[in-house]
């Protein structure tokens, strides 16, 4: 009786081991001195609105703050190159990305210098990509060859080429990343260069990565499933039409298959408890740790997230939470996206979310941060953080903060931008140069909230910029924006009192000129209300109490010669 026992306990000891091994997690043996991190996003993108002076020093000290020690910085090297054939990256750009760098390098955080593209649903990879990235990349590797241990380079984001036959999309881009990575060694064999597969960075494509025989690489993919999840409502995805979706899957609070859904969400909701299941979301995990140490190579995941808008606040810090103990369990690096968009750590996707007090503080504990207790609340109030010698600032020598620029940005024409923070030639400061204007195309600033402008039209205050131009039969409106309040009716739309400088004030000699306007000059001019597609002439609806826009316009005809502006104050 006794050995039949004793035969019985060995079958449940050896049963429990079997079964130990098999929950066994597997492990990145290669680690490397950074771990989590969160990606700067909207900063260096052309093909969007982007807060292109809104961000600085400052948010790379928070994101280091919360225990971050890598950030990724997004940059369209493409869109905002000179173009076929040579690709010339701007000196701006490079001020830029330089100013980050060195930001880094201080604050020991390493950092990413990420080649981003279009990656909306409709793109697609550019066909001659090879070209491109064969013109841009010695230009980075050049620059930045002799740059400290904090900088790594990442070849390419999201490469999808959608040709319809994804083997050979595979194929071409793995033998496209590998020449661009062996020209990039002919000029920097010191950083680390991280390279993903086809189909924007898919875990599953990188198992089908070449050995590119070089041990100073990071193999990277992104992570957002399940998708239906991640995706639900964003309007450039394919799940634009399903909401309400639940994490992990309920079927009681599955919201309806709508009637004019896409063939991906209805595969999506079919087959959404089997795709949001723990088993169906770690084993692509496992299978690309199990490649990484099989070539001996560190594993990455540098963009993971859900969309704030549309999932339930619980369940999507649930989500981040169970994704980051995954790849912390497998040892593999990750970045979140993003920073201060839909997918960001504050409460909502906002440019003037206020660090730390906007902080979405259960979200950045389930991602493994933890709020700094050392740092006070920023002054919010433009009017007190742009005050001083007797006059607000809106630009001088930089952006004031409380405000952003954004535009369609401007990409007015093709690889031209307003560019920000050029250097001027004639020690007067930093001034903003619009290359060219269409009509009614603007440039604006925002407030970062409603204030109250009568006591300056009170006062005799003016609004005094300089401004400098070779424009023939120039002409410039600038004007203030109230806000929206839809309780207010017609009284609360958007409008505008301004004032019109004409072609007759010898403005366009090439030479910096000072304008001053009395605000109390600027004349109720009407509004535009795009919801009805109609404009609306001046009714004496304006009002100087809730200010929210300051916009520059160039006319009725198209700029094509540059504008500079700078110094713009209210005094």
């Amino acid at each position: 009786m006794k050995k039949i026992i004793a035969l019985v306990l060995l079958l449940v000891a050896v049963s429990c081991l079997f079964a130990a091994k098999e929950k066994e997690v597997p492990r990145i043996n290669k680690t490397l001195p950074f771990s989590k991190g969160i990606n700067l996003s909207n900063w260096l993108m052309g093909n969007q609105p982007y807060d292109v002076a809104n961000y600085g020093k400052q948010d790379f000290e928070d994101i280091k703050s919360l225990g971050a020690d890598i950030t990724r910085l997004y940059i369209m090297f493409e869109e905002f190159s000179s173009g076929d054939p040579d690709f010339i990256i701007p000196d701006w750009l490079w001020k830029r990305i330089d100013d980050a760098v060195a930001w880094c390098t201080e604050l020991k955080l390493y950092l990413i210098i990420d080649f981003q593209n279009n990656c909306d649903g409709n793109s697609k990879t550019r066909p001659d990509v090879e070209n491109m990235l064969e013109k841009i990349w010695p230009q980075i590797a050049e620059r930045y060859k002799d740059s400290g241990k904090y900088v790594l380079y990442e070849i390419y984001n999201e490469p999808h080429m959608r040709s319809g036959n994804i083997a050979a999309d595979v194929s071409k881009w793995n033998k496209i990343q590998g020449r661009i990575l062996k020209l990039i060694r002919t000029i920097d064999t010191k950083h680390t260069v991280i390279v993903g597969a086809e189909g924007w960075n898919s875990v599953v494509q990188l198992l089908k990565l070449p050995d590119y025989k070089d041990d100073n690489i990071i193999l990277n993919f992104h992570d957002y499933s399940p998708m239906l999840f991640t995706h639900q409502g964003a309007p450039w995805s394919d799940f634009k039409h399903l909401t309400g979706v639940p994490f992990p899957y309920n079927k009681s609070k599955m919201p309806p298959l709508p009637k004019n859904a896409t063939d991906e969400e209805k595969w999506g909701w079919e087959n959404y408890k089997q795709e949001s299941s723990e088993a169906t979301l770690v084993k692509p995990l496992d299978d690309a740790v199990k490649f990484a140490n099989k070539h001996g190579l560190p594993l990455m995941c540098n963009e993971w997230g859900v969309s704030m808008e549309y999932a339930d606040k619980e369940e999507r810090v649930n989500w981040y939470r169970l994704k980051a103990k995954w790849m912390d369990e497998r040892n593999i690096i990750r970045l979140s996206h993003d920073y201060k968009d839909r997918f960001g750590i504050f409460n909502t996707p906002s440019s003037f979310a206020n660090f730390p007090e906007d902080v979405n503080v259960e979200l950045i504990e389930a991602m493994g941060y933890k709020m700094p207790s050392d740092i006070k609340p920023r002054s919010r109030n433009w009017l007190e953080t742009s005050y001083n010698n007797g006059e607000y600032a809106i630009y001088k020598n930089g952006l004031a903060k409380n405000l952003i620029c954004t535009a369609w940005t401007t990409y007015i024409r093709k690889n031209e931008f307003i560019t920000f923070d050029n250097q001027a030639d004639d020690n007067g400061g930093l001034y903003i140069a619009i290359p060219n204007a269409e009509k009614y195309n603007p440039l604006p600033f925002e407030f970062n909230k409603v204030y109250d402008f009568t006591p300056f039209v009170d006062k005799g205050l003016c609004l005094e910029f300089e401004v400098k131009t070779t424009q023939n039969n120039f002409n410039l409106y600038v004007y203030f924006m109230d806000s929206l309040d839809d309780s207010l009716g017609k009284q609360g739309y958007e409008w505008q009192a301004g004032y019109s400088i004409r072609n007759n004030e010898d403005l366009n000699d090439g030479k910096w000129h000072k304008v001053r306007i009395p605000l109390k000059d600027m004349k109720d001019n009407g509004t535009w209300n795009e919801a009805e597609q109609k404009w609306y002439s001046g009714e004496g609806l304006f009002t100087w109490k809730r200010i929210k826009h300051l916009r520059f316009d160039f006319g009725e005809k198209d700029l094509t010669e540059e504008c500079c502006l700078r110094n713009i104050v209210i005094k």
